[in-house]
């Protein structure tokens, strides 16, 4: 399974499970927008982490002429993972009353 796909199954998972978590402990649902950060955030972690695993143990066929990029990709990917987690707990936090 590609990692966009297993990405959108694992946020919109995540969403619903944020839906879920926040209406029955705080009666609160949340915005539209909120459940989307989370589904994005989980979605961009999980390609995230994927495109750095995929920098760091490739061989350099796979890569072409970025092959010498390898830690500047991974240091990107690790921003994606590193932005995509701050999200989720910022949406977290909007929801307590």
């Amino acid at each position: 399974m590609s990692p966009n796909i297993l990405g959108l199954y694992v946020g919109a998972v995540a969403s619903l499970i944020f839906l879920a978590f926040s209406y029955f402990s705080y009666k609160k649902v949340p915005a539209l927008s909120q459940v989307a950060v989370v589904l994005l955030a989980w979605a961009g972690a999980i390609v995230g982490v994927h495109l750095g695993y995929f920098a760091l143990t490739a061989d350099d066929i796979a890569l072409g002429n970025l092959a010498d990029q390898r830690i500047s990709i991974f240091l990107g990917a690790l921003a994606v993972v590193w932005t995509a987690a701050e999200s989720f707990f910022t949406s977290l936090k909007a929801v307590k009353p």
